[in-house]
């Protein structure tokens, strides 16, 4: 498509200089060299799986992939929890949802260190501009906050592209710890009108959907704000470069949880909980990281930067993963999930390992609540298709009612279709992962752990 190639090709033109000056300083080795500043740009409701360095075959990302290419990317990389608010408080808490507070859309605790507490006693110059979503606002004392409710225009890229430049300015050359809360993906798609540059009729839909001519409508529309998410992001990076921060700052991409989409978004399955995380900067050693990292080690890497003491948390830095190329050491993680919408409460736990995945759902009986269901085309067209078509039925009675135990091997499986709980020859990995989990769960004093054992 003629349109697209070019959009690409402008991407590519407005970023290349931001990310050439990042790759050109990743020499950088010893820790006092390390960047002392960082800026974070955080999508809306996007997976790791919409982008093409994490094999995607149809999203246009060229500054994304690019970053990638220069920098650290985490194969592996997981949410606390996979709907925004309780996410974001722990992105902004390096804490899980039971130690902040915020288990679901509701206040964190008011002796809970934040963000821009933590780093504004070092020194640092805070801002968060876009949305924040966090409760209650006087927790977050960002020196620089702008909300993206107070921002008309709030997808454009050429806007977001001047609020860098600001934050940049006000930093005045000081170290800096920037949030940038970009408002794509998240629906609605046709918001502000984004260019259309995905052709429905070929697009390959996710296998967990159903194919019909309305999942194909939206789900191309969700790429082409994913388009526009990258060139918000190239913009961002060329006035990082114009200020000359790119050599001091680490730039950190990432999502808060996945795309408003069945089995995605408000769910513990890999498109709602497995998101995108890539770092690029002074001193980053480039290439893929296997192991197991979570949204929960954002704050501890920034704290790390200064060399400053760091409280305890429940992440831990990955400066050493970026900067000496040494993994993490973590091969499981658990998510979870307490509050799908603010009316009601669908609890489930997810035990993650290299291979296997278990989830242990707190409320089988319960029907799913979730803003795809009676909100979107993919929902609707499918409740049509199902009534000629047994297998999209059965499909959508999944999403629905959930069983009590589901096992997935994310090598053979990895869209999670086939359930082994049932599968006698999978017994013992049930077994193993049922207990692996409980202990989590018991030594974290997990709130839920009575419906676990109910």
């Amino acid at each position: 498509m003629e349109a697209s190639a070019g959009l690409d090709r402008r991407q590519l033109a407005i970023g290349a200089a931001a990310l050439g000056a990042l790759a050109a300083c990743s020499s950088v080795e010893t820790k006092a060299q390390r960047p002392l500043s960082v800026l974070v740009l955080l999508a809306d409701d996007l997976s790791a799986r919409e982008l093409p360095c994490y094999g995607n075959l149809d999203a246009r990302t060229p500054t994304i992939d690019a970053l990638a290419r220069g920098g650290a990317l985490f194969a592996s990389a997981y949410t606390s929890v996979g709907v925004c608010q309780p996410s974001r408080s722990s992105l902004y808490t390096g804490l899980y949802p039971h130690h902040h507070g915020a288990m679901g859309f509701g206040p964190i605790r008011t002796d809970v260190a934040t963000w821009p507490e933590l780093l504004r006693e070092r020194g640092v110059f805070t801002a968060m501009v876009g949305k924040l979503d966090v409760d209650p606002l006087g927790k977050f004392p960002f020196d620089h906050l702008l909300k993206s409710v107070d921002m008309p225009g709030r997808r454009d890229p050429a806007m977001w592209g001047g609020h860098v430049r600001d934050v940049l300015a006000r930093a005045n050359g000081r170290p800096f710890a920037a949030v940038v809360g970009l408002s794509d993906p998240h629906r609605p798609f046709d918001e502000d009108d984004a260019p259309r540059v995905t052709d429905p009729e070929r697009v390959r839909i996710p296998k967990a959907l159903w194919d019909t001519e309305g999942t194909r409508r939206e789900y191309a529309r969700h790429l082409d704000c994913i388009a526009r998410l990258d060139h918000t992001i190239a913009n961002a990076l060329e006035e990082l470069a114009r200020a000359g921060r790119e050599r001091d700052t680490l730039v950190v991409f990432t999502s808060d949880n996945g795309a408003s989409f069945p089995f995605a978004k408000s769910t513990l399955y890999e498109p709602g909980v497995r998101m995108p995380l890539v770092v690029g900067g002074p001193g980053v050693k480039p290439g893929r990281r296997a192991d197991i990292v979570s949204l929960l080690d954002v704050l501890p890497t920034v704290l790390d930067l200064g060399a400053a003491p760091t409280p305890r948390l429940d992440g831990r830095s990955l400066a050493r993963s970026l900067f000496e190329g040494v993994e993490s050491g973590r091969d499981e993680f658990v998510s979870m999930q307490t509050e799908n919408n603010r009316e009601q409460a669908r609890p489930a736990r997810a035990l993650h390992t290299r291979r296997f995945k278990y989830i242990r759902n707190l409320g089988p009986d319960m029907p799913t609540v979730s803003n795809v269901v009676g909100h979107s085309e993919t929902w609707e067209s499918g409740k049509v298709a199902a009534r000629k078509d047994k297998a999209i039925a059965e499909r959508m009675k999944q999403f629905l009612y959930r069983p009590k135990e589901e096992l997935y091997d994310l090598e053979s499986d990895p869209d999670e279709l086939v359930n082994l709980a049932e599968v006698p020859e999978h017994a013992p990995k049930l077994v193993e992962l049922r207990e692996r989990l409980r202990a989590w769960m018991t030594a974290e004093q997990d709130p839920q752990l009575a419906e676990f054992d109910a």
